[in-house]
């Protein structure tokens, strides 16, 4: 008879949330798990009016079940915003890589001309690649409200020369690196977040773009005096409706005769809020794009 003890499982809870909700319990949910790994059940199309906003969440722990106190707390974390998981929920699972499990769930995506790579992935090989950490909590590049900032840029860069960039609230710095991928431009990212501004600066190390994209630490309504860089072409915000709306009167003075603006973390019914706010700095709509739920705003001076 061997003297082996059982191999040691590990336990996997899995449920659906709306991405809305999945956004709100994140931070919580990556608290009480190993990994986390979020998928899309039905994708969006650009310009699909109908929101596709749900996502498979599967949360993994190492040790067992019985041992470990996290899918408890899990199961009191997601009754109290409305999700009930059924007895089943939490089944055990031989121990595996986490971390390389989660990473898998990011493969490439392809927005417009850009290809979004993980940084556990092949460096960047072409102009458009876009080299992001998959484990970034604000900005792996997979959120449409990411994605519709990337198509708008693609569909400004068709049209129009951009020499100076802001990107305000910068996250991982995708867009940012993004701008800088699109033109030859100066890119002054901010974020009043110190981790955000750390990944921010990786993100633009990893892509090579170091000497044009600058990250500093600020607030968008002072972008002005955050940077030696002057005025710009373009100003990017992918924030939220009121924090957006605020920035208005900033983005006005700052942004040149004839420059763009890109808004986006909005859904429909928070676009009359931004457009007001900014339509009354002179600004006017110049495209609207909607993937998903949420919606992008190209508005020029």
């Amino acid at each position: 008879m061997s003297g082996t003890r059982p191999e040691a499982h590990g336990w996997r809870l899995q449920v659906t949330l709306s991405r809305v909700a999945f956004e709100a319990l994140e931070a919580a949910l990556e608290d009480h798990a190993d990994a986390v790994v979020a998928e899309t059940i039905e994708a969006a199309h650009l310009m699909q009016e109908a929101p596709a906003d749900v996502l498979r969440v599967t949360l993994f722990g190492a040790a067992s079940a019985d041992e470990d106190p996290r899918p408890n707390h899990l199961r009191d974390l997601l009754s109290a915003a409305g999700v009930e998981p059924d007895d089943t929920a939490v089944e055990p699972v031989r121990p595996v890589d986490w971390r390389a499990r989660s990473l898998a769930s990011f493969p490439p995506v392809s927005v417009g001309r850009f290809r979004i790579l993980g940084a556990h992935q092949s460096p960047p090989r072409q102009r458009f690649d876009l080299c992001v950490d998959a484990g970034a909590a604000f900005g792996s590049g997979r959120h449409e409200s990411t994605q519709g900032c990337l198509f708008a840029l693609d569909w400004l860069a068709r049209r129009r020369q951009v020499t100076r960039a802001f990107d305000i609230g910068t996250g991982s710095g995708i867009l940012a690196v993004a701008a800088a991928r699109l033109w030859p431009t100066r890119v002054l990212a901010l974020d009043s977040d110190p981790a955000a501004v750390a990944a921010a600066r990786e993100t633009v190390r990893q892509n090579g773009l170091s000497r044009r994209v600058t990250v500093m630490r600020g607030e968008g309504s002072r972008v002005g005096s955050a940077g030696r860089i002057g005025r710009s072409d373009l100003i990017v915000a992918n924030l939220r409706a009121k924090p957006i709306a605020a920035m208005a009167p900033a983005f006005a003075r700052h942004l040149r005769p004839g420059g763009a603006a890109v808004l986006s973390g909005l859904i429909a019914t928070e676009e009359r809020l931004v457009l007001a706010a900014f339509c009354t700095r002179g600004l006017r709509l110049r495209q609207r794009m909607r993937l998903g739920a949420w919606v992008t705003l190209i508005l020029t001076r």
